[in-house]
């Protein structure tokens, strides 16, 4: 397939038609029934709709976190069941020739208001801590309000909120998360994140579900640079033994640590009257692994014949070339246990804006863009 530089601005398709196309790719490679298709269509369309209309170009009009070449969106396969379970996570943007981290909040705002208006998701635990996270004029951090959503057979998408510890810098990440925990009714958490946290633990993102508080969950995510530092804050979760983690890590980055171009996430998930986060380990692949085809490989390893089948039939369509030559399409993989047996979600990114193998290499966690000189982690 060529590039979009390859095809010349007179062919280049829009973010929304590069995206609906890359969609029914993955659809057809995973063999969704059609209803499924349709709800996965249908989706799309939603939450492409605050994208700038014009066409493609060589890079993306608003740099954010989501994916290394600033694609505003990232697909994920969930094999947690008998079949996959298709996500979307994303960013709403306004068509403004300037965008900024305030316009992208207002933007997720307005899409969540849209959301709520048709019934489809419970605002009440994000309006609690939007003050909390909203971005201010005089610091630009690398993203402000994200969104997933998860497709569930027979049942509306479930809707989550991502926003940034960050918003502030990072000096000032623990105290607005040690806030939003406490205004969220889980002040107690924080004891236990606290004992864990070292010098050089960075808290990136934070999130919560979109639905009515009884099922509701908060969700704190971590870093950490390698397998020691992993397994201390896996440490007293409610899902995953000691060594597990260790287990992984050797498996999907070929070592322990250190762990220099991207740390190891771990997501603690808080869910209401639990009296333990359960952990969820987040593996950036692709800066472990020489090419695709070998990620794909180690994933394997730690997935069912069949699902492993069907990661692989993701990828091939969603490449640009041979998985032998392109790096980053399967950019992270996440592990938890539940109920005695390993989940395994994967993260797809569809480089709408470069080739795969030209991919911007990211060597930490972002700190932000500020307008003004940032204090020092």
């Amino acid at each position: 397939m060529k590039t979009a530089r390859e095809l010349g601005p007179a062919l280049l398709p829009s973010l929304a038609e590069y995206g609906a196309e890359r969609l029914r790719y993955l659809c057809d490679a995973l063999a969704l029934p059609p209803l499924e298709r349709d709800a996965a269509s249908a989706l799309f369309q939603l939450v492409s709709s605050s994208w700038p209309e014009a066409s493609l170009s060589a890079a993306p009009p608003w740099d954010n976190d989501i994916t290394d070449d600033g694609t505003p969106f990232e697909f994920s396969i969930g094999f947690e069941r008998d079949e996959p379970e298709l996500r979307l996570l994303f960013e709403s943007q306004l068509a403004t020739p300037e965008p900024t981290c305030r316009t992208s909040w207002q933007a997720g705002v307005a899409f969540q208001q849209m959301l709520r208006g048709s019934g489809d998701c419970d605002g009440t635990d994000f309006d609690r801590i939007a003050g909390i996270f909203e971005p201010t004029a005089d610091y630009e951090p690398r993203f402000s309000l994200w969104h997933a959503a998860v497709l569930r057979r027979g049942q509306s998408p479930m809707f989550k909120a991502y926003v940034n510890p960050e918003v502030r810098g990072v000096n000032a990440s623990r105290e607005l998360t040690r806030a939003a925990l406490g205004t969220l009714g889980v002040a107690g958490a924080w004891d236990f994140i606290e004992s864990r946290l070292q010098d050089t633990t960075r808290m990136p993102y934070l999130s919560v579900d979109l639905a009515e508080k009884k099922k509701a969950r908060v969700k704190l995510y971590l870093s950490a640079t390698d397998a020691t530092g992993v397994e201390a804050l896996v440490r007293g979760s409610s899902n995953i033994r000691p060594g597990t983690a260790t287990s992984w890590l050797s498996r999907l980055t070929g070592g322990s640590g250190p762990y220099d171009g991207r740390p190891i996430l771990v997501c603690y998930a808080y869910r209401p009257g639990a009296s333990a986060p359960e952990a969820t380990v987040h593996v950036p692949v692709r800066n472990y692994a020489p090419n695709d085809d070998e990620a794909l490989k180690r994933t394997q390893e730690l997935l069912p014949a069949r699902s492993g089948d069907q990661l692989s039939a993701a990828l091939k369509v969603l490449a640009r070339q041979s998985l032998q030559r392109s790096q980053g399409v399967l950019s992270y993989v996440s592990l938890r246990v539940v109920e005695g047996r390993v989940r395994v979600t994967t993260y797809l990114a569809p480089g709408a804006y470069t080739c795969t193998d030209e991919r911007r290499e990211s060597a930490t966690i972002p700190t932000g863009r500020p307008s003004s000189p940032p204090p020092k982690p």
